[in-house]
């Protein structure tokens, strides 16, 4: 049984919380070098050798130049996910529930790795992940998740269906029809 009402409001909610922090952590580049680091051209520095664009305006042009809409949908997805496993533990048992969390972790892990935050999130060292995760296109880390995360999410949905672990009545039940029978 999947709950697709609670696992879009926690994808909603985690890809603006993505975008929020993006936006609040945007520091306008001063020199050259931090501009292409954002994205930023030649072209986008004024007379006056600065960025003439507006606050909101140069981190949405930096957000799409650097395909950040590809950063903020892995972590959605992985969210939704682990929300999704975290919401059925009771049914799924801790291992296997635990297990596709800290799954859809790694995958968000990685997907921050290589989003414009690792620089602001340097504290935990995700620069070091960033670096491993450099050539790799940003549309194929969302397109893997995409895929791990809808993989996983059928598997536990499927195992969803099942008795669940820790109420063993349903296990037992055809037992003692059985036994009431004969």
């Amino acid at each position: 049984m999947i709950r697709y009402r609670f696992m879009l409001i926690v994808f909603l909610a985690a890809m603006l919380a993505y975008v929020g922090v993006g936006w609040a952590t945007f520091n306008i580049p001063v020199s050259l070098e931090d501009a292409e680091a954002c994205g930023f051209t030649n072209a986008d520095f004024g007379k006056s050798g600065r960025i003439e664009y507006p606050a909101t305006q140069a981190w949405w042009l930096s957000f799409v130049r650097k395909q950040e809409y590809w950063i903020a949908l892995c972590v959605g997805l992985t969210c939704a996910f682990v929300a999704f496993a975290l919401s059925s533990v009771r049914r799924l048992g801790t291992g296997v529930a635990t297990g596709a969390a800290m799954g859809g972790g790694l995958l968000a892990l990685g997907a921050l790795c290589m989003g414009c935050l690792a620089p602001v999130l340097s504290v935990v060292g995700l620069g070091i992940g960033g670096t491993m995760l450099l050539g790799i296109p940003k549309w194929l880390m969302a397109l893997n998740t995409l895929l791990l995360t809808g993989w996983g999410t059928l598997f536990l949905s499927r195992r969803l269906t099942v008795c669940p672990v820790i109420n063993t009545q349903c296990a037992q039940t055809p037992i003692n029809e059985k036994e009431n029978r004969g």
